[in-house]
């Protein structure tokens, strides 16, 4: 295109369609037409008022009609094709209902409009209009032609001399016209190739334009259009203007919210969108959510969504136009569609299709690409095959499934569930444990589960209703360690809720008792700490009933993280020390493992240093026995932290190098993130601060990318103590302030007491001296109510320091640094105590402030 004939000019998502401006130009949001003229030459039907979310589409097809050069080259072809030696054929395929008849007739209008062309023709070939037979490429020759004012009694009966005389009356059409112009034919809903190939203009660059549900791909030459639903903005204006359309002011018009959801369950298909904008129109007093309601309550939504005006045809209900998508499949082909498209999950893998069909796995794969191609299935990716969800709807309420539907999808459900059993066992298997042969190994089991994650989540869901308890529970049993180690903790927490009132209701205590477990996982990772607590009890309780040690075990032991959560420690160390007893009577020594570097944490919470390097260093020695490296890492990790305590730097950053190393090895990045946040500490203790402000910022920004906002604000109070140290202070300043608004949403208070204090110091370097004694006043109350005494006492030594500058306030910082003092020596800390008894000494020796003036 070029000069005034660029559609490029149109970048709007809303296009009046309705207005006339003689001679006007695409200007800003609206394009005005002429409507076409009442002769046989312009046949085109009127254009719909208004096109939304189709301007690329819109764009690209008007790209194909405008007219060539005056040198009858086109320049976007490749060199040596003529554009005015042959005809551009434009193909628009998409599902019923998705807009491809609006779209060519607003570009018939807008070429009109242009003046691009000497006649446009219009056919409609009723490939799948409900209730009516297609056209044949001979009926419709004849309409063309009649539609050019060719005598009826001078049309040839044969269909080959018929479409030569077409081809002909094209030419003649283009000769007669003062400005020598083409022809455009628009040939609306085919059905196959076969109608629309004799329809092909000969050259003098005429232009045809062919819709339908199929591709047409064996017209040679096309240039095909495939249309799909809108994006949520198109969908959002297309209501809009149907409501504003007939009310001007309809106050649901901006009613966001409400439309949202009702554009998502009308699965943001035009069609099904018009249809629920009519109910709206027709009654003033429904409101957008009301309707939304209605459809999903609904038996079927595709039912719901028929025209409220009931003379209009069917044309305007959804069933009867999916039913004509159906009606042109084989028997074969129709099966493979309502089973394949009531099966649950967004996609389904071919190997998936060839278990729930039964045919081989070369036959199923060339059916699916046959429903692809008739857009009643998709193809996100290679193997992969999709359903829009109206369509899915359709088929799973058809009135004449598959006679054994039913066994098809239990086949499926077993398929799913031995499958995963085998990549769980890849992906929790030590080294020389067997394994399913099912995968080759650990990574291609991983990458399976991956691609099929949203999939198995929704088989999971729907295998109750489909009265397969087994794969109910099952499935979230074996899904649970992949999906909390991917911090899907939503999917595990739906599929988990669901098993456990499977479990309870068909009495199977014992993997009741194991999704009791995965949901504790998921409610403490939310930090939802009273629920996780009786999650675990109930785990507890069900595995004992049963006698599975193992299981009960390591409920306790996730019982007493919970606990450490909530710095209920003595609690915590008991809960750990029963899981230790437990593994080892059941001669479990790898679980044992996990629990002594657990009880390991517990203990340097309360400062016995000691005994937590020994739990670590025997939970090492286990890990690293039995091969598994991720449990050596998290060993190595939680030893770190004690070594910064004790203040045994060096050692530390080899430890916690180490875990970094072997969590980047197994591909944990959340756990590789912790232990890089532990490393920056260390490193700022080292005065590396270039090193520690590198390593927190990478753990910062690993916990930002997977949506852990809690070990995030952790990241980012350790970095802002760096920027401190080397006085960037407003950058250390905005740090603290992000992690305290962060540990107050999740209501850490332990975490934000740290915040306000590590800002109070922040503040105070500033000379922001009011500031910083908010701040570690702050800190001091919830130090206190959280019982962490060793905490409060830094906390009454930064705020005696803020209160120290110019000698005021000394009485007032000489009470804060007893406070400290006392606090200090009742944890035991008799180092700090002593420094700051030095530090009081010297502050009571100095002169009042009125003294030195």
């Amino acid at each position: 295109m070029s000069g005034e004939d660029t559609f490029s000019q149109v970048p709007t998502a809303h296009i009046d369609m309705r207005w006339i401006v003689a001679g006007g130009d695409v200007i800003g949001q609206v394009v005005n037409l002429p409507r076409p003229l009442p002769t046989a030459l312009f046949s085109l039907p009127p254009p719909p008022d208004r096109l939304v979310g189709r301007v690329a589409d819109l764009e690209a097809l008007l790209g194909e009609l405008a007219p060539a050069p005056e040198d009858g080259m086109r320049t976007d072809l490749p060199q040596g094709e003529n554009a005015s030696s042959g005809v551009v054929v434009s193909a628009l395929a998409g599902m019923g209902g998705v807009g491809k008849t609006a779209l060519a007739l607003a570009a018939g209008a807008i070429a009109h409009h242009k003046g691009w062309f000497c006649a446009e023709l219009f056919v409609d070939l009723r490939g799948y209009t409900p209730g009516s037979e297609p056209l044949s490429a001979h009926m419709a020759l004849d309409v063309l032609l009649r539609q050019m004012g060719v005598d009826p009694e001078d049309i040839p009966v044969g269909e080959t001399e018929r479409s030569s005389f077409y081809r002909s009356a094209l030419a003649a059409l283009e000769r007669a016209d003062d400005r020598g112009r083409p022809v455009l034919v628009v040939a609306d809903n085919a059905n196959t190739a076969a109608q629309v190939k004799p329809l092909l203009p000969g050259p003098g660059g005429h232009k045809l334009v062919a819709t339908s549900r199929g591709g047409l791909h064996s017209l040679a030459g096309a240039r095909h259009v495939d249309l799909d639903v809108l994006d949520l903005d198109g969908a959002l204006a297309l209501l809009a203007a149907e409501l504003t359309s007939h009310t001007p002011e309809d106050p649901r018009a901006k009613d966001e919210m409400g439309l949202g959801r009702l554009i998502e369950l009308c699965g943001r298909l035009p069609l099904a969108l018009e249809i629920a904008a009519a109910y709206l129109k027709r009654n003033p007093r429904l409101t957008p959510d009301r309707m939304a309601d209605r459809l999903e309550k609904a038996a079927s939504r595709v039912d719901k969504l028929a025209d409220p005006d009931r003379g209009i045809g069917k044309e305007r209900a959804l069933r009867a136009v999916f039913d004509t998508s159906l009606e042109h499949l084989d028997r074969g082909e129709a099966e493979v569609f309502l089973l394949v498209a009531s099966t649950p999950g967004p996609t389904l893998g071919t190997a998936a299709a060839e278990v729930l069909t039964g045919l081989p796995f070369e036959e199923v794969e060339e059916v699916l690409e046959e429903l692809a191609a008739a857009h009643l299935l998709t193809q996100p990716a290679a193997g992969r095959w999709g359903v829009h969800d109206l369509l899915a709807d359709y088929a799973r309420h058809h009135p004449d499934p598959p006679a054994e539907r039913d066994l098809a999808l239990e086949r499926l459900l077993d398929y799913y569930t031995a499958v995963v059993r085998a990549a769980d066992q890849h992906l929790q298997a030590l080294p020389g444990q067997s394994t399913s042969n099912l995968f080759p190994d650990r990574e291609t089991a991983s990458g399976w589960l991956e691609a099929e994650r949203a999939t198995l989540v929704a088989a999971a869901l729907a295998a109750p209703g489909l009265g397969h308890a087994g794969a109910a529970m099952v499935l979230p049993l074996c899904l649970g360690f992949y999906l909390g180690r991917g911090r899907h903790f939503e999917d595990l927490e739906q599929v988990s809720r669901s098993a456990q009132r499977v479990a309870h209701a068909v009495g199977d205590a014992y993997s009741e008792a194991g999704v009791w477990t995965n949901l504790g996982v998921v409610l403490r990772r939310t930090r939802r700490f009273d629920e996780a607590i009786d999650a675990y009890i109930h785990a507890c309780d069900l595995y004992h009933q049963v006698g599975e040690a193992r299981g009960e075990a390591q409920a306790w032991n996730n019982l007493g993280l919970v606990l450490v959560d909530l710095r209920r420690f003595d609690e915590a160390i008991r809960a750990h020390f029963r899981a230790c007893e437990v593994f080892e009577q059941a001669g479990e020594a790898h679980g044992e493992a996990g629990a002594w570097n657990n009880l390991g944490a517990v203990l340097r919470q309360v400062r016995r240093f000691d005994e937590a390097i020994g739990a670590h260093f025997r939970a090492h020695e286990v890990f690293q026995r039995v091969g598994d490296a991720h449990g050596e890492a998290q060993a190595w990790n939680n030893l770190g932290s004690v070594l910064i305590d004790l203040r045994r730097f060096d050692e530390a950053v080899g430890v916690l190098s180490r875990a970094c190393e072997v969590f980047q090895q197994v591909g944990d990045a959340h756990s590789e993130a912790q232990a890089w946040n532990n490393l920056g500490a260390v490193l700022r203790q080292l005065d590396r601060f270039d090193e520690a402000i590198d390593a927190l910022s990478r753990a910062r920004e690993v916990f930002h990318h997977v949506g852990d906002a809690h070990s995030e604000a952790r990241a980012w109070t350790n970095l802002g103590a760096v920027l401190v140290d080397v006085s960037r202070f407003d950058e250390a300043i905005q740090a603290h302030t992000r992690a305290r608004e962060v540990f107050h949403q999740v209501g850490d208070v332990h975490s934000e007491a740290v915040a306000w204090n590590n800002l109070g110091v922040a503040l105070a370097d500033l000379g922001r001296f009011d500031e910083a004694i908010d701040a570690h006043t702050r800190a001091c109350d919830l130090y206190h109510r959280t019982g962490d005494t060793h905490g409060e006492a830094g906390a009454w030594r930064n705020l005696g320091a803020a209160l120290t500058p110019g000698g005021v306030r000394r009485a007032e910082a000489v009470e804060a640094m007893r406070r400290s003092v006392d606090l200090y020596e009742a944890t035991g800390d008799e180092e700090q105590a002593l420094l700051m008894r030095e530090l009081l000494a010297r502050i009571q020796q100095e002169p009042d402030a009125d003294d030195s003036t």
